[in-house]
């Protein structure tokens, strides 16, 4: 197919802001892109979210407009990104793919709010080791937003629950008993339900869901180097995340495939 081009956004400055097709990928002009060409095999997906459309491809998707460019024109982008993907030779396969792919709803994080500001009120209080408690409350602060505002407040709490009943079974009593606690406790599960979204409910992922899980992943490593730092043996961090893996299922079923 030849190339073609179309205009998102007309700049003040002269660079505007559009999208070119070419043969084996598109690649965009302006704008705030991370990636500036993105070939049609790599695209797992496309999500439209209000002024903008997601293009994923690699960890971190693609977005395409934002405010004051005009919805037609990405409509007319989208199409014809769909065009091109479906021309490769196993084009009716991916355009599948694409569209089994639901949409995103963003939730409101109420659950990770009120622990970061009981938490925060703990560690403002706290004179000895607020280093390992404000480390704990960031950690707890990433995993919380991701795991709550793309999968939702009732699996998040399910899997925070989870992962506590999980460390009541192999710590004693006085070690749960305080914020800290919980704050190192509460992540695991998280973690568990984010890796349990990207590894069996794939598919079903929206863009950005998708892209949630896959930064969780880093974040994830350096939390367990943290705990295994902090707190010396894995069987407690293990088994708090096993318990949020295990507590997934039962409540993802909406976002099966």
């Amino acid at each position: 197919m030849n190339g073609g081009r179309i205009l998102l956004a007309r700049r003040a400055s002269g660079s505007d802001h559009a999208v070119v097709f070419e043969p084996d990928g598109l690649r965009i002009e302006g704008g705030f892109a991370l990636r500036r060409r993105v070939p049609y095999r790599s695209v797992y997906g496309l999500e439209r979210a209000g002024a903008w459309l997601w293009v994923g491809a690699g960890a971190l998707p693609v977005g395409l407009g934002g405010r004051g460019v005009p919805a037609a024109q990405l409509s007319a982008v989208e199409a014809e990104l769909r065009a091109r993907i479906g021309a490769l030779p196993d084009g009716g396969r991916r355009l599948a793919r694409l569209d089994v792919r639901r949409a995103a709803r963003v939730h409101a994080p109420w659950l990770t709010a009120l622990l970061a500001v009981a938490l925060g009120v703990a560690l403002a209080t706290t004179a000895a080791g607020w280093l390992d408690l404000a480390t704990d409350l960031l950690f707890l602060l990433c995993f919380g937003l991701l795991a709550e505002c793309w999968l939702g407040t009732p699996p998040a709490l399910a899997c925070a629950a989870a992962a506590l009943l999980a460390a009541s079974l192999v710590e004693p009593p006085a070690a749960l008993a305080d914020l800290a606690a919980a704050a190192r406790i509460l992540p695991a599960g998280w973690v568990g339900l984010l890796a349990f979204a990207r590894l069996a409910r794939e598919p079903a992922l929206s863009v950005r869901v998708r892209s949630a899980c896959e930064l969780a992943a880093p974040l994830a490593l350096a939390f367990g180097l943290h705990g295994l730092a902090v707190h010396a043996s894995p069987l407690p961090l293990g088994l708090d995340l096993l318990a949020g893996c295990a507590v997934a299922p039962l409540v993802l079923r909406s976002t099966s495939p």
